[in-house]
């Protein structure tokens, strides 16, 4: 194993000053995934975790996963499970509970990187990787995301944790803690926290022969457990499923083996995770691109360590890309991995030129952001101007602050007295302060200005209000055009409500007596206002809608019908 900087020489002041400095990122760390975690409102899929839960406590139904009373198997049961607990912390369930297993994983994924690189790069390297790792867009969003992805992600690091803490141990105990993980892993989001591991250490594996070491029964029979434990929920739901008409095994073999080699849906191009994969990792391109070239040049001179990290990297890439079912986030697996590749990277000996020139970029582009952030005072009127976009004081003031705290943050990174002396390179010394710079635009863009955009998002203020204005009426006189799960959760019926998105459910629906009412999104309101014409109907509430936004269509709106 190669150290990081070895060539200087290790003191007790300086492990100190690695103490400090550790402790100050996992406060950062703590800051930048759980500050303000549940102040938005939920969107986008985080609504189907958040109804399922919902479902699951209401019904007392925790093998049966159900939207509105339908049953939704799409995700394993792991995903849902995790937020009941959340839910006992965070007083309730709400929008804390759903994201806290994610931030949870997020740290965990943190602890699990620089752990790999401590023991393959050494702990500066695996401090790096950390810190580059914490600030990166993927990683934060994902980690303060209501989803499975960042649970998925901690799973298959912690996985190769296991694995190389025991590497040269191997044993029943090993084995078993190792496919326990997997296993237990698949249950959040797929057999992708089987099948990344396994292809990850492979490389390291088919090294001199290695692999032979492992064909042995205590390996056989810890497989076989772990296997057992996975397919335990699956059984138990399916002998209890009374009418319930989705099987959930069969439904992850769908989801991760047939999607792999047919989808039948998210086909984005076989190239696409080359720059969805640069998006997950920004903002940290230059790095990244220095890194490759780097090491596609230098590659048989790097150590055993060295060479696995970018074997492994290249293989989730090439997993992912073999697929035939593509998206964005899939990748996500690959940014830790990224983020060690590129500690690796600046951390050791390799072409100094191209070391530098990649620093130097990476900087100015820093640097160049912060200083937009800083001059948006200058820069909002001119949005409003031409865009409509009317920014609210407290982004206003948020961005400017930002900016400067990280061109300040930036420069006092730099400062000798965080690593006086020789002990560390000038391009250790960069990183620092990029680290600092990057980790303050991220985390102010999610703990206060993405916040101070939720005035403009209306789902949860529109159903909160609709619910004032419809006292008493029953889950079987309220219609949805579509059944959208965030909206289900935040109506909080004790029964299923109709979905009237077809026109044989509208006209049962309206057919009905008494007072109803019918939730639609306003790019849906053709299905239905040509049968509300007979009726006594009423616009009561709307969503309000902005100039500048392309998903105004995307508002609700509702109908009172007598």
């Amino acid at each position: 194993m190669l150290k990081a900087d070895k060539e200087f020489p290790v003191s007790s002041s300086e492990n100190i000053r690695l103490h400090i400095i550790t402790a100050m990122f996992w406060l950062a760390a703590a800051f930048i995934l759980f500050y303000m975690l549940g102040h938005r409102s939920l969107w986008g899929s985080e609504g189907r975790w958040a109804e399922v839960t919902r479902e699951m406590l209401l019904f007392q139904d925790f093998f049966h996963p159900q939207i509105n009373g339908q049953p939704y198997f799409d995700k394993p049961l792991l995903t849902y499970w995790a937020i009941i607990p959340a839910s006992w912390v965070s007083g309730g369930l709400n929008e804390l509970a759903c994201r806290l297993p994610s931030a949870i994983a997020g740290i965990a994924t943190l602890w699990g990187i620089m752990y790999l690189g401590k023991r393959l790069s050494g702990n500066r390297a695996g401090l790096l990787a950390g810190g580059l790792l914490l600030a990166s867009w993927g990683f934060c969003f994902w980690s303060r995301t209501a989803a499975a992805d960042s649970e998925n992600m901690a799973v298959i690091v912690l996985a190769l944790c296991c694995y190389f803490r025991f590497r040269h141990k191997p044993g029943f105990y090993p084995y078993l803690a190792f496919y326990l993980i997997c296993a237990i892993g698949a249950h959040f989001k797929g057999l992708t926290a089987i099948a990344v591991p396994v292809v990850a250490l492979l490389p390291d594996m088919l090294r001199k022969g290695r692999w032979k070491t492992h064909v042995n029964m205590a390996n056989i029979v810890a497989m076989a457990l772990a296997a057992l434990i996975y397919v335990l929920p699956f059984a138990y739901a399916a002998m209890t499923a009374k009418g319930y008409s989705e099987n959930g095994l069969t439904l992850a073999l769908r989801e991760n083996v047939i999607r792999f080699f047919k989808a039948f849906d998210h086909q984005d191009p076989f190239y696409c995770y080359i720059y969805y994969l640069p998006f997950l990792m920004f903002p940290w391109i230059f790095l990244a691109i220095a890194a490759l070239y780097d090491r596609i040049r230098n590659f048989r001179l790097l150590d055993e360590g060295q060479q696995w990290i970018a074997l492994a990297l290249l293989s989730i890439f090439l997993l992912f890309s073999l697929s035939t079912s593509r998206r964005s986030y899939y990748i996500l697996p690959a940014v830790p991995f990224l983020s060690l590749f590129m500690a690796d990277f600046i951390m050791h000996p390799g072409n100094q030129r191209t070391k530098t020139l990649a620093i130097s970029c990476q900087e100015i582009f820093l640097f160049l952001i912060a200083v937009v952030e800083t001059a948006s005072p200058a820069i909002w009127p001119l949005s409003e101007k031409f865009t409509g976009f009317a920014a609210p004081l407290s982004l206003q003031v948020s961005t400017a602050l930002i900016g400067v705290f990280a061109l300040l943050f930036m420069g006092a990174g730099r400062i000798a007295w965080l690593w006086p002396g020789k002990t560390v390179s000038v391009e250790t010394r960069r990183m620092i302060s990029m680290v600092i710079c990057a980790s303050v635009l991220l985390g102010g863009f999610f703990c206060f200005q993405q916040n101070s955009l939720e005035v403009y998002r209306s789902k949860k203020p529109f159903i909160l209000k609709l619910k004032t204005m419809i006292p008493g009426i029953p889950p079987e006189k309220i219609g949805l055009s579509k059944i959208m799960a965030g909206v289900v959760f935040y109506l909080d019926m004790p029964r299923p409500v109709k979905d009237v998105g077809k026109r044989e459910n509208l006209m049962k629906f309206l057919d009905q007596h008494g007072r109803k009412v019918i939730i639609a999104r306003k790019k849906d309101s053709h299905k239905v206002l040509p049968f509300l014409t007979r009726e006594q109907s009423s616009l009561i509430l709307s969503a309000p809608e902005y100039p500048w936004s392309k998903r105004n269509r995307y508002g609700l709106e509702a109908w009172e019908i007598r």
